[in-house]
């Protein structure tokens, strides 16, 4: 448990470096794309990087099976997240608008589905859950609409970055996001005392929307001044990439964290 648990959050840090590497590679094209130059950023290393975690991930995925009490649903979410790897490599050279879209949303979906092998092999999720006895009907629905009203605003995010759709419409969605995962944070920290773990879930999704939120005005606003030509713009918008994983990935452990803890009248 321990070892699959500890491979698990290696594989979700290096998660983390290939899609800022990737990020990098998109953020330099929409500079070239906007000042109307040409771009050729080097992939070797991204590539190299990608070609590392596959081969952590089926270290993780070879591991996962000899789990006793999760082995088969975690057995079969580690092929899940080999098949989500495998689709996530195969490229065009170059890489076209529809297949970049696609890379984008399945590092994504990876990087998540390892986020969550990582919860599902702790020694905390591995113990008794705790319930919390407040009614509240309205909360598992609410956490299993999250996730993917995030999702929608990451696809949009990457239309957008390989210039298949103009920024306004992501702009647009990206405040109702903002509005749902403060609702559902809201609720959870000013109703539920307890478990810790519940309200720790809820006190991080906020926080890393209120970055993800802070990183894409920074972002607009450059844009917007016909600054976009600078590294201080790149920074931003490579940071906004990883963050959004990482949002989408505390929306899915919050809707775990709900599903453990509330019962199902909540």
């Amino acid at each position: 448990m321990k070892s699959a648990h500890a491979l698990s959050l290696l594989v979700v840090a290096l998660a983390v470096v290939v899609i800022l590497s990737g990020a990098y590679i998109t953020s330099l094209e929409v500079v070239a794309r906007q000042s109307q130059s040409s771009a050729d950023p080097n992939e070797l290393a991204h590539r190299v990087l990608g070609g590392a975690l596959m081969l952590l991930a089926i270290g993780l995925a070879i591991r996962i099976p000899s789990n006793a009490k999760f082995g088969r649903r975690l057995g079969w979410i580690g092929v899940g997240m080999l098949a989500l790897m495998v689709a996530a490599g195969w490229r065009g050279t170059p890489l076209s608008p529809g297949l970049g879209v696609l890379h984008a949303l399945l590092a994504h979906l990876f990087f998540v589905t390892a986020v969550v092998i990582a919860v599902m092999t702790s020694d905390r999720w591995n113990r008794p859950a705790e319930l919390t006895d407040v009614r509240r009907r309205f909360l598992r629905p609410l956490a299993a609409a999250t996730p993917p009203v995030v999702f929608a605003q990451i696809t949009l995010g990457a239309l957008y970055r390989h210039n298949v759709i103009g920024i306004m419409l992501h702009v647009a969605v990206a405040m109702a996001v903002a509005l749902l995962t403060l609702i559902l944070s809201s609720v959870v920290l000013q109703n539920y005392p307890r478990p810790v773990s519940l309200r720790r879930s809820a006190a991080t999704l906020i926080a890393v929307v209120l970055v993800q939120v802070s990183l894409g005005i920074a972002s607009l606003v450059m844009l917007l001044l016909n600054v976009s030509a600078t590294s201080y713009f790149i920074a931003a918008t490579t940071a906004h990439v990883a963050v959004g994983a990482a949002t989408l990935a505390a929306s899915i452990v919050m809707a775990m964290e709900v599903w453990r803890s509330a019962p199902a009248w909540s």
